[in-house]
């Protein structure tokens, strides 16, 4: 036994040399994890909010919807734009068509007052058949009148008639007939003539400066006319009359 005594002193020192490294390990663990943990706070602002992965998900997804309805909100945007330029381009164009109208209005009007001043004067507001022109057309007689009255736009309109009569052979006897019209060319267009419409020699006449007339007078069965009387009338009067000689 005396000679086992001098081991037991060494093993000690050995056991403790194990401890102490162990010590040292878990120390250098600890310290290592909550200097990892101390770098991810450093890492972070104060203020910041961590959030989980479904959380980040969803807000992708509302990126998403809102990203789509940015793009179609930019496509309405083009259409609209889109639009704008075709009205754009009609605009211009009626504005174009407007101004050409306007300038041809004017050039009309200096030519009016251009024949204006050409025209013998006149007392205030007589009336003066300035063209007239009839043809024979298959059993009747086609004619185009132009009346104009002298003075300027202000007063109240003149209103009559027109009428026509023809001198012509009948039976081998001349004589005077009054012409009834068949077709008289309104402003709305071409109106039949009837005797609950019209007289059988006259046609209504209202018009402040200048009128045109025309149509299409029937011709009595037989007859054969060789010259026409237009005549403009007020009531009972006539105002003007021309004689127009039928070619053959």
């Amino acid at each position: 036994m005396s000679a086992d005594s001098p081991a037991t002193p060494q093993s000690r020192p050995a056991g403790g040399l194990l401890r102490v490294a162990a010590g040292l390990l878990i120390g250098v663990l600890l310290g290592g994890v909550a200097g990892y943990f101390h770098a991810q706070r450093q890492a972070l602002p104060q203020d910041a909010v961590v959030i989980s992965a479904a959380q980040a998900e969803v807000q992708q997804e509302a990126m998403r919807q809102q990203a789509a309805q940015l793009r179609y909100t930019q496509g309405q945007l083009d259409t609209a734009d889109g639009e704008l330029v075709i009205e754009r381009a009609a605009r211009e164009e009626l504005e174009t068509q407007l101004r050409a109208v306007q300038a041809e209005v004017g050039r009309v009007r200096d030519q009016l007052a251009f024949y204006e001043q050409l025209l013998p004067p006149g007392p205030e507001g007589s009336v003066d058949i300035r063209g007239v022109q009839i043809d024979r057309d298959g059993g009747g007689l086609r004619y185009k009148v132009l009346l104009m009255r002298s003075g300027r736009n202000g007063g109240s309109p003149f209103a009559g008639a027109l009428r026509f009569q023809a001198t012509g052979i009948l039976k081998g006897e001349t004589m005077t007939v009054d012409l009834a019209p068949l077709q008289v060319k309104a402003e709305a267009g071409p109106v039949t003539a009837t005797g609950e419409s019209t007289t059988a020699a006259s046609l209504a006449l209202q018009f402040d400066q200048y009128q045109r007339s025309q149509g299409l007078l029937a011709v009595p069965e037989g007859f054969v006319p060789e010259s026409v009387t237009v005549s403009v009338l007020e009531g009972d009067t006539v105002r003007a009359s021309r004689s127009i000689k039928l070619e053959l």
